[in-house]
């Protein structure tokens, strides 16, 4: 029988809202994303790849911003846009306006309610500006690149690119487009995504997600559902 590892605590923490950009550009063969090495010295992720983003701050919430939020509260979209500007220095803003249109929701996830530090966080893709290109802040990132999707995959499996299940899973998803083009005029089914652990008979620790059948949530998401943690990293259950 399955058994969850990890019990919700007696006072679940409230989540925190956050944002993050998928940063994209048109390589040879398709699609590229921007990826950071986070410092091992931060406390949330430390020393694995991911999407630039972080936690909304107050000025995010009086940030010039024009255009359609599509019911997302625009702190959201003006967090992912600073986080983009700070740790990637590329800066998404007209005249110091954020035109919203640069930008389109991907994915929405919540850190699971066993975690003592809990996150609210959308994902947005956005193309690089031209004229721009992505550095690192030296801070809270030591490193980046730019990766296809299946080339970060690949490292990923052979231990090479310490990914965390929605980074893997948004890979997975980006794969499927020939181009950028695709990526940003996708229709996207954005429910919430609360992930929940478990353990199987063997001890293997799983990431399931809603859609599973030992997941509590009525709304799903498109599979893979199951996420498994083996060899060192996390593998997508297909």
């Amino acid at each position: 029988m399955p058994t969850f590892p990890f019990p919700a605590p007696a006072v679940v923490a409230a989540t925190r809202p956050a944002a993050t950009v998928i940063l994209l550009r048109q390589g040879q063969s398709g699609p590229e994303a921007w990826l950071m090495e986070r410092s091992r010295s931060v406390g949330f992720m430390a020393s694995a790849w991911v999407f630039p983003g972080g936690r909304v701050d107050e000025a995010d919430r009086h940030a010039p911003a024009a255009g359609d939020p599509g019911g997302i509260d625009v702190q959201f979209w003006t967090a992912a846009a600073r986080e983009l500007r700070e740790e990637a220095n590329v800066d998404l803003r007209y005249a110091g306006v954020l035109p919203l249109s640069r930008m389109r929701p991907w994915a929405h996830w919540i850190t699971p309610e066993v975690e003592p530090r809990r996150y609210d966080t959308w994902f947005f893709v956005s193309r690089l500006p031209e004229g721009q290109e992505p550095t690192i802040d030296q801070q809270e990132a030591v490193a980046g690149a730019w990766f296809s999707p299946a080339e970060a995959l690949a490292r990923s499996a052979r231990g090479e690119l310490p990914l965390s299940p929605p980074t893997v899973r948004t890979l997975m998803e980006l794969e499927l487009y020939p181009g950028v083009d695709e990526i940003m005029t996708a229709s996207r089914h954005t429910p919430p995504i609360c992930p929940r652990f478990m353990h199987d008979d063997s001890g293997t620790l799983y990431v399931l997600l809603p859609g599973d059948p030992e997941h509590p949530s009525a709304d799903r998401v498109d599979p893979p559902h199951r996420y498994l943690f083996a060899a060192g990293r996390w593998w997508a259950e297909r």
